[in-house]
């Protein structure tokens, strides 16, 4: 429970909220109140359902206990929780329709006006992938934070993922390659209850790292080469409170492409093999609000 003014103050709306609330109500749940001096805002979020929001305007007698009863009944309605009978709903003072200033006033004011829903909900996870390109398939695993709901049904997330190295005949030895990958992508939520589907849409950035065997006269040294690409993927996410384990398909794009050259000794003939310039992945994986 947060306010941000002392008319009525996140303790006052608490008090009597907690006489409204049986011992069935949500696990957690967050409560903002915020009083602009005209409306009061009443925003509610509990884990796995759409953050609601309402806004009431003020009373001219500035009452703030009145304001902190006001809040309470509102909540407590949202929750479904109110006991039958056991408390009178506070008299809302009717909403005045004020008419538009126009556009060269120096401000203007609409109450029906819809507020965004802004979130800072923080999400970490981490989780294992399955990737297939031209040269076959490999596994791995990623990290990342997120904010999915940093503006209404959108937010950012940024992840980090390895695969371990991988490996291609090319002339007398062999080339080992790996490309550590960075990502920072773009999401909303197409669809959003107990269950969502989050879009993505970002850039990434590759650091891949190329070393060879097995060549007559080589020295062991790794060539390393930054590349970056785009990321585009859908997942199915199941929620829960504070959690959420989600199933991710998603494409790799490279479109500056890199290849792996050597020399033949005996002729200086000149042998490339072009890495993959794309690639497919399958994620499983689990994230949980830390903040």
């Amino acid at each position: 429970m947060s306010s941000n003014s002392e008319c009525p103050s996140a303790e006052a709306v608490s008090a009597r909220l907690f006489g409204l609330l049986p011992a069935r109500g949500p696990e957690n749940a967050s409560v903002r109140v915020h009083n602009d001096g005209q409306t009061m805002r009443i925003d509610l979020s509990t884990p796995g359902e759409e953050t609601q929001q309402r806004s009431l305007p003020q009373g001219g007698d500035g009452d703030c206990n009145a304001r902190a009863e006001i809040a309470a009944y509102v909540i407590a309605a949202w929750l479904d929780d109110m006991p039958v009978g056991t408390v009178k709903a506070p008299g809302i003072p009717p909403r005045e329709r004020r008419p538009l200033e126009s556009s060269n006033s120096a401000s203007s004011y609409d109450p029906d006006a819809e507020h965004v829903s802004v979130s800072t909900r923080t999400m970490l996870g981490a989780g294992v992938l399955g990737a297939s390109d031209s040269l076959g398939t490999t596994a791995g695993a990623l990290i990342l934070i997120g904010m999915p709901s940093l503006i209404e049904q959108t937010g950012w997330v940024f992840e980090s993922s390895l695969t371990p190295s991988r490996q291609l005949s090319l002339g007398q030895g062999t080339a080992t390659f790996r490309r550590p990958t960075c990502t920072l992508g773009l999401t909303t939520d197409l669809y959003r209850s107990r269950w969502a589907f989050r879009g993505q849409l970002g850039a990434s950035l590759g650091v891949l790292m190329v070393s060879g065997s097995g060549y007559v006269g080589y020295k062991a040294t790794t060539t390393t080469s930054v590349m970056w690409g785009l990321d585009v993927g859908l997942a199915v996410i199941r929620r829960w409170h504070r959690h959420e384990a989600w199933l991710r398909f998603a494409a790799t794009a490279w479109p500056q492409g890199r290849r792996i050259v050597t020399g033949l000794m005996d002729s200086g003939a000149l042998l490339s093999k072009e890495l993959p310039s794309w690639e497919l992945r399958v994620l499983l994986g689990y994230s949980y609000a830390v903040f």
